[in-house]
């Protein structure tokens, strides 16, 4: 029984981890802003809301990932659709994305959201009562989305 829940588990992680992968844009695999290929200096205005996690991840690491990313994109989806805003789960052990922990002072696994204009973070903000509300998630998802809101307001 516990043999056949672990592989539902995983072959929902997988059909999670296909899905998010293709819907990156060509060279935001990197967590780079999205459309910029990477490239740090290209014109990109876009407010990113990024879940920085580990190549280790616990179940509470991956239902804040999970609520997250429910709160972003079902809360969001005209701004996403726009391309005002866009959602990026990120691994910072991956040598690629390193300087996210410097360049966002991250501290945890953390959802930070980014306002980007002309390719650069102009502001940032780490949404650290994730943590707190993890066990609620209705109140989880309301306080995403109100802090997404407001940060929107700013860009």
């Amino acid at each position: 029984m516990r043999k056949r829940a672990v592989r539902s588990c995983f072959s929902l992680l997988v059909a999670l981890l296909a899905g998010l992968v293709s819907s990156l844009p060509t060279g935001a695999a990197d967590g780079s802003p999205p459309g910029t290929g990477g490239a740090v200096g290209t014109h990109q205005n876009r407010v990113v809301a990024y879940y920085f996690h580990g190549n280790f991840r616990c179940a509470t690491c991956r239902t804040i990932e999970a609520y997250s990313q429910e709160a972003i994109t079902t809360g969001f989806a005209d701004e996403i659709a726009s391309g005002r805003l866009a959602w990026r789960a990120v691994n910072i052990d991956e040598p690629e994305n390193k300087h996210f922990v410097q360049d966002f002072g991250l501290l945890s696994r953390s959802l930070v959201l980014a306002d980007y204009v002309d390719g650069k973070v102009i502001r940032r903000q780490n949404l650290e009562r994730v943590w707190q509300l993890v066990r609620n998630k209705e109140a989880f998802l309301d306080y995403v989305r109100t802090s997404t809101r407001e940060f929107l307001r700013g860009h």
